[in-house]
């Protein structure tokens, strides 16, 4: 009975670290499941007969602090600092202004502007978005601000 309750333990602790990577909750309530089932047996088998109430309650102690223990050691060494180089996005965006297109340059819309499009500004092509909403291919265009990822024009 000893060994069914440990390999119930195991397994509740190995599914909800597995809850790490697949989303839904089911493995994390099937692992909660599987460790209050073992703490159920510990507490209330008849095949630990032979044992006291209060070897029982230390068995079910040991089984919650090896849960948790297991659990935020795998959250805490494993989980966020083993796998964030592949888990997490660490490169950054630049937001700046485009330097080559000010405020009051002109130039020709190259595709339709529907409001995004792209543009020829300055002898530079930008993704631009209309203030006007919808502009035609070769519309004549001013740049009115600089937003991130995109110019705002208008069109002339």
């Amino acid at each position: 009975m000893l060994s069914s309750i440990a390999i119930l333990t195991l397994f509740g602790v190995l599914l909800i670290m597995l809850e790490t990577f697949l989303p839904g909750w089911v493995a994390g309530i099937l692992g909660a499941i599987s460790i209050f089932i073992a703490l159920g047996l510990a507490l209330m088998s008849d095949g630990l007969g032979g044992w006291s109430s209060g070897e029982r309650l230390l068995l079910a102690l040991g089984i919650v602090v090896f849960s948790v223990a297991a659990l935020v050691a795998w959250l805490r060494w494993f989980a966020v600092k083993f796998f964030r180089r592949s888990l997490t996005l660490t490169t950054s965006i630049d937001t700046q202004p485009h330097a080559g297109a000010a405020p009051g340059a002109q130039g020709v819309a190259l595709t339709e502007l529907r409001p995004l499009g792209r543009a020829e500004i300055a002898g530079q092509r930008y993704e631009v978005r209309c203030q006007n909403g919808l502009a035609a291919a070769g519309a004549r265009v001013e740049v009115i601000a600089a937003e991130p990822g995109n110019l705002l024009v208008r069109t002339l």
